[in-house]
């Protein structure tokens, strides 16, 4: 770009008290081809710069009104004057006032007296380098407006020194202040995503050895969140002499160019309308899977599901809800199998399991490194529970049930096509069997799986058909053998199996979730219980009801003991609620909150199989509780183990020195009822009394509540 001397007559400002060194240097500069202006002093300068605009100033510094250093000073503080050459006039032996000058703003000085032919060159050479430096700063101005609008940076690497330079615009793209960058390839590499620093390091450093070009993406980190996909691009560059090298590079905004490759892929490979995987890539994970499963020797199931009679809701109420209706279970789907995560394990560093929609109605589950094929039931059977609940659409509650069929590799099919055609035969099955309930493939169903699936479903309906019952099982006062409590303890009663003990099913009560149901049921069923012997005329008995860990920790236990007590009628005092350490020191500060909530509310509150668990005092000694119980394994050999009985007397004796009364339980004979009552115990349980027996039994061994304390009530 031409220079001003080529395109007009540079503009000059003479600034000095002494007219007659104005009027010699406006002859010397206007003979030179300038055009002059003029200034007496520092202010007058000021203001005929921002009249003038002159090409460039000569000043002298020492001046009445406002001096040459302090004009310096205020044309560099204005947005204007920022840039415009200024040559300062001082003696020859003022070296201060040079100094002085220059760091006041000025460009350049000549000294007094001046010489008419250096003058006029010094003023031509500062307006070319000002044209250059002009021109130099309006290309830089283009070249970051162009980086801008495309979004690239540019960096240089200067491993010589350590130096790291970023420009303004790859600040902006990384979301911070240039001032804030610290300068160095550490710092850059920072600022990389965790997952691609190695990568970059590694190519910064090939570049360095091989001098060879490179060409990546990669991801940088903000550091309040987000991330931002970058495309960078470098090379090596050496100096004149061929020795020092530096890494020059850029890096380009590619996070649309992502952003569409992503959606690409999505269209190609995830249904549309839930966003789940397709058949396409359900089918390619399920080859990693089985390719993993082969090399390692494990266990995967893949589940076929299909919804019940959407055809008929999608027939009457039309396609728009039918939609709205899938995208809903898939969403129901997407939560089962995430908490389903406990029964498998990743590949690799993929998820445990993946869901996916086939088409229509049907969806399939991957469930990989399965520990066994009852794994594959019980999510099969979160998965109906979940479906069980109504759907609320447009104002439409829908309901809709599952089938859902189990196929297991190695044994029903070692590849992607077998195992789908096996899940497929297994939903059918499902349908045929009544819909609602889940199938392994016949061919191969193992029969421990079988018998599991059909405990879970049975267990379900026992519930809803309440098939289950409660047994009571006494406590007894060791003073007076008086009995002062009931311990309930459920039964199932199995329509075609007969009587079923809790072990055969508080098991798959507490995997599936159904034992927050079945512990409400329980409790219902005491209070009741207790109320009617109460409201019978017999002495009032506490009604001891054991709690879950899932019971517990919920969020439903006060709300469900409030309203057992408020539908039964039983007065508070008379219920005692039952929990293992193990399940009061799961949440400490949880745990104490609760049992607080629950003492408040007049609740007595028990440690069950105290000494078998992980107890700290000093989290025990905060409880609010009324009793422990010594677990019956320490009643074992009493009084001839002298082990258990130094344990039983130390529990005895900590139970009470915190004003908790104490209940043995697995009390059998008469010398351990003897040993616990020379020891101070105050209550028992066990055998010796009686074993758990149905209310019928329990009532006749109830007093009267205007009889006297009758003698020793054992079974």
């Amino acid at each position: 770009m031409p220079g001003v001397e080529e395109t007009r007559a540079a503009l000059v400002l003479i600034v000095d008290d002494d007219e007659l060194i104005r009027v010699f240097m406006r002859e010397v500069l206007e003979q030179a081809g300038f055009e002059v202006c003029e200034a007496s002093h520092g202010a007058a300068a000021i203001e005929q710069y921002a009249t003038q605009r002159p090409d460039l100033i000569v000043m002298d510094l020492v001046m009445p009104v406002m001096d040459g250093f302090v004009a310096c000073l205020k044309l560099r503080e204005s947005e204007e004057g920022k840039r415009v050459p200024i040559l300062v006039m001082t003696g020859l032996d003022d070296e201060d006032s040079i100094g002085r000058a220059y760091a006041c703003g000025a460009t350049d000085f000549i000294a007094k007296p001046t010489n008419a032919t250096i003058l006029g060159h010094r003023v031509r050479y500062m307006l070319r380098g000002s044209s250059t430096l002009n021109a130099l700063l309006r290309s830089e101005a283009r070249l970051g407006l162009a980086q801008r609008i495309a979004k690239i940076g540019n960096w240089e690497w200067h491993p010589s020194t350590g130096q790291f330079l970023v420009s303004p615009e790859l600040c902006r793209l990384m979301g911070i202040r240039a001032q804030d960058f610290r300068g160095t390839k550490e710092a850059f590499l920072d600022m990389v995503h965790v997952d691609d620093r190695a990568l970059v390091d590694r190519t910064l450093q090939s570049i360095l050895a091989e001098g060879k070009p490179c060409d990546i993406d990669h991801r940088i980190v903000f550091q309040h969140g987000g991330e931002l996909s970058v495309n960078l691009q470098a090379e090596a560059v050496l100096d004149d002499q061929s020795k020092t090298m530096t890494i020059v590079g850029t890096a380009k905004d590619i996070s649309e160019r992502k952003r569409s490759e992503r959606e690409i892929q999505r269209l190609a490979y995830y249904d549309s309308l839930t966003g789940l995987p397709n058949r396409v890539l359900f089918k390619d994970r399920v080859i990693q899977a089985l390719a993993h499963a082969h090399r390692y020797q494990t266990t995967l199931a893949v589940l076929f599901l299909d919804l019940d009679r959407f055809k008929v809701i999608n027939d009457t109420l039309g396609h728009n809800i039918g939609d709205l209706l899938l995208k809903q279970v898939a969403d129901r789907l997407t939560e089962s199998v995430r908490h389903s995560d406990s029964v498998g394990r990743p590949i690799e560093k993929g998820g445990a399991h993946e869901l996916a929609r086939l088409g229509g109605d049907e969806f399939t589950v991957l469930l990989t490194n399965i520990r066994q094929a009852q794994d594959a039931g019980m999510v099969a059977r979160r998965i109906i529970e979940s479906l069980a609940r109504s759907f609320l659409i447009d104002g439409h509650e829908i309901s809709v049930t599952a089938s859902v069929g189990i196929a297991i590799f190695p044994t029903d099919g070692d590849s992607v096509d077998q195992l789908l055609k096996s899940s497929d035969v297994a939903m059918y099955q499902a349908k045929e069997e009544g819909r609602n309930n889940a199938q392994f493939y016949s061919a191969t169903m193992n029969s421990m799986a079988a018998e599991r699936l059909e405990m879970e479903n049975d267990l379900r309906k026992a519930l809803e058909r309440h098939e289950l019952t409660v047994y009571y099982q006494p406590q007894v006062d060791i003073r007076s053998n008086r009995i002062v409590g009931a311990e309930a303890l459920v039964r199932w009663h199995h329509p075609l199996r007969g009587m079923l003990m809790p072990a055969l099913f508080l098991p798959v009560a507490n995997e599936t979730g159904m034992i927050r149901k079945l512990d409400e049921a329980v409790l219902g069923m005491a209070c009741r219980q207790g109320k009617a012997w109460q409201d019978a005329g017999y002495a009032p008995v506490r009604m001891s009801v054991n709690v879950s860990n899932s019971f517990f920790h919920g969020a439903s236990l006060v709300s469900a003991v409030s309203r057992a007590l408020q539908e039964t009628q039983l007065a508070p005092e008379f219920l005692e609620l039952e929990l293992t350490e193990s399940i009061a020191m799961r949440h400490v500060e949880a745990s104490i909150e609760m049992l607080q909530e629950l003492r408040t509310m007049g609740i007595r509150l028990s440690i069950d199989d105290f000494g078998t668990g992980y107890s700290s005092l000093s989290h025990l000694q905060r409880f609010p509780l009324n009793m422990l119980k010594i677990d019956q394994s320490f009643a074992c050999n009493v009084p001839h183990d002298a082990a258990n009985v130094s344990i039983t007397r130390a529990i005895i004796s900590l139970a009470h020195s915190m004003n908790l009364t104490v209940l043995v339980e697995g009390v059998e004979r008469k010398e351990q009822l003897e040993m616990f009552r020379e020891q101070g115990c105050d209550q028992a349980q066990g055998h010796y009394f009686g074993v758990p027996m149905p209310a019928d039994e329990f009532v006749q061994r109830l007093t009267r509540a205007d009889s006297p304390t009758p003698g020793r009530q054992a079974a």
